[in-house]
């Protein structure tokens, strides 16, 4: 009698070890899973604290606080759409109360959303809606907008293949970022001399006006 007994206070001893072991590596795989979801890699460093700098000090319009992200030798690309054709002009400093272009203010709105990094939204002019709404910058696909526009101008509008140039090693190694609501707000950064800038302001997409 006292064997059986013993064997089954081992066996339930056993049963509980087990079950406890399980729970924990479970509990472990979560974090793990968890983690994984949020980390941000190492050559990004930085890159989400620039991000949501940058827009707040535009939704604020900081006009001190905006021209940090600007990089003197760098400077900004203001990306219009004057007609059916994009085209873009680069500024040393942004200016609230002188936008590029003169007949475009800047627009200022609120949101409440938190930054993602994953695939942009996508908009759709025959619908005259994104594909979803949100704040996101895609680390995974290079920025290209600004060379694809250059590369144009070269072919139709007298652009020097120096100019083209000179656009395409700015725009190397850039990230887009979009943040849409009713409005947006779209620009590139990057990383110069280990530290991000804004490069580029993407003030023709999400606007189907031409």
């Amino acid at each position: 009698m006292h064997r059986i007994l013993f064997f089954l206070c081992f066996g339930m001893l056993l049963i509980a070890a087990c079950t406890s072991s399980n729970k924990k590596t479970e509990e472990t795989k979560s974090t793990t899973d968890t983690a994984s979801t949020t980390l941000i890699p190492a050559y990004t460093q930085g890159l989400d604290e620039v991000i949501t700098g940058f827009t707040n000090a535009y939704l604020l319009r900081n006009q001190t606080k905006i021209n940090t992200f600007i990089h003197p030798d760098l400077g900004l690309y203001v990306i219009y759409r004057p007609g059916a054709a994009d085209t873009y002009q680069k500024i040393d400093h942004l200016d609230f109360d002188n936008p590029t272009p003169e007949h475009f203010p800047y627009t200022t709105f609120e949101h409440n959303y938190i930054l993602r990094f994953e695939k942009l939204p996508v908009f759709d002019c025959g619908k005259e809606k994104w594909d979803k709404r949100g704040f996101f910058c895609d680390t995974t696909t290079q920025a290209n907008q600004l060379t694809s526009i250059a590369t144009f101008d070269r072919e139709f509008n007298g652009v020097s293949a120096r100019e083209v140039e000179e656009v395409r090693q700015i725009e190397k190694n850039t990230y887009r970022v979009i943040l849409t609501q009713n409005e947006n707000l779209i620009f590139h950064v990057k990383k110069y001399r280990d530290k991000w800038y804004v490069i580029v302001l993407d003030r023709a997409y999400g606007w189907c006006d031409a």
